[in-house]
């Protein structure tokens, strides 16, 4: 029954691509958790979002010939919208992953391959190829927002009624929501960047009525990210919008209050206190039954670090890191987590050293974009920027890319970096 389903629903999601594409598009984003609805489609396991995705690549390529228009060489910009440098990374980047699920193949793993790697490119494509001007813009950023409102009204109805919310998120343990997922920090991990994004994109866009949308919606964010108690999504938010508000003050002189008040808070106030604990856990961390949640990070690093220096070069390859830190784990009774929860080191066991490079060009990449959009006065050159502040920063402690609708996340926006690059105009 949920496959018959799933078919009309496809069918039904095919036909709004017909009628409107750049719609269909917004539809994925809008529906980034459908993840969760899994099923085996012709005997094979996969997700609504995966079957989104693929039809949508086959209907795009099918519809008008364009598979009969692809210039393998890459030299049309016209055709080609990505510049050199970014082709030939993401070139690598595919590469590189089949490289790392063939280190220890396995079917679990090329689902995983299929899921991060070969589907979050497919939608990549199609992205900006369809959305090339800054005004077809509006239904991303409506999508978006959507996305949030709905995640905030579910973790609202979690909060007062309990549903799907696990026995360790609630009471009397601290509650956590968790919206449709299992653990908290999903939703986070989700809702943090793009409420960052929202909330400059607030200050920069010219209708009021969407202004305010925007500033309603990243504020529901941040009351759902406070919900779920994730601390290192509130701190990447907080970052991010510091920096912000930090940038945009015209006068020195508050500069220089906000300045003095920041370093007050961190040197002389009692956060002073989190802040040096939450240091010493993480790089020097002690096992025990009342270790913090960043301890048991700090240790888990040191962990994965003694398997790095065996496997330095292709790491434990995709979805083996489990299994291969069994024999590195000595301190039992903490579980072996699918991850090493530090960007970095993620992509160096998923994906070796080679992976973990083509990552950072990447990082470096973003970087240097978003220095060009400055430059031009583009509109969403800080609504990106507190994006990938909070994307990175939180990741700097969790996993913000290997679950499947992330993986599509840090790809919509990516893209929308590539579109407003090739836009002058705010």
């Amino acid at each position: 029954m949920s496959e018959i389903l799933a078919i009309l629903f496809i069918v039904f999601f095919l036909g709004i691509a017909h009628r409107h594409f750049q719609l269909a598009l917004a539809l994925i984003i809008f529906l980034l958790p459908s993840y969760l609805w899994r099923l085996d489609f012709f005997g094979f396991p996969s997700t609504v979002l995966e079957l989104m995705i693929l039809s949508l690549f086959i209907f795009w390529l099918a519809k008008d010939a364009k598979w009969e228009r692809i210039n393998y060489f890459w030299q049309n910009p016209n055709i080609n919208p990505l510049d050199k440098k970014l082709k030939y990374l993401l070139a690598a980047w595919l590469i590189i992953s089949v490289v790392a699920l063939l280190v220890n193949f396995n079917m679990s793993a090329l689902g995983l391959w299929r899921a991060y790697f070969l589907e979050s490119l497919m939608f990549f494509l199609l992205f900006v190829y369809n959305f090339k001007r800054n005004k077809d813009l509006r239904i991303i950023f409506w999508a978006l927002a959507g996305l949030i409102f709905y995640l905030a009204c579910i973790c609202l109805w979690q909060y007062f009624s309990a549903w799907n919310l696990p026995a360790a998120y609630n009471l009397p343990n601290i509650k956590r929501l968790t919206g449709p997922f299992s653990y908290p920090n999903a939703l986070a991990l989700l809702i943090a960047p793009i409420s960052a994004f929202l909330f400059a994109l607030s200050f920069k866009i010219k209708n009021r009525g969407e202004r305010i949308v925007y500033l309603l919606v990243s504020v529901a964010g941040l009351l759902v990210v406070l919900a779920a108690h994730s601390e290192g999504a509130l701190i990447a938010l907080a970052l991010a919008i510091l920096i912000f508000i930090f940038c945009k003050i015209k006068q020195k002189i508050y500069q220089a209050i906000l300045l003095a008040g920041g370093f007050f808070v961190l040197f002389f106030s009692p956060v002073k206190i989190y802040f040096t604990q939450a240091f010493h856990d993480l790089f020097w961390p002690t096992a025990s039954h009342f270790t913090s949640s960043l301890a048991v990070r700090g240790l888990q690093w040191q962990e994965t670090i003694s398997l790095l220096k065996d496997h330095f070069f292709f790491g434990a390859g995709l979805n083996h890191y489990q299994i291969l830190m069994a024999q590195y784990h000595q301190i039992t009774w903490l579980e072996i987590f699918l991850y090493p929860h530090n960007i970095f080191l993620n992509f160096w066991v998923e994906l070796g050293l080679f992976g973990l490079l083509v990552f950072i060009f990447l990082v470096f990449y973003i970087i240097q974009a978003l220095k060009k959009l400055f430059v031009k006065k583009h509109l969403l050159a800080w609504p990106l920027t507190l994006f990938f502040i909070t994307w990175i920063t939180h990741g700097l402690v969790d996993v913000p890319y290997f679950k499947n609708d992330l993986s599509v996340l840090f790809f919509i926006f990516l893209g929308l970096l590539v579109i407003a690059q090739n836009n002058d105009q705010t």
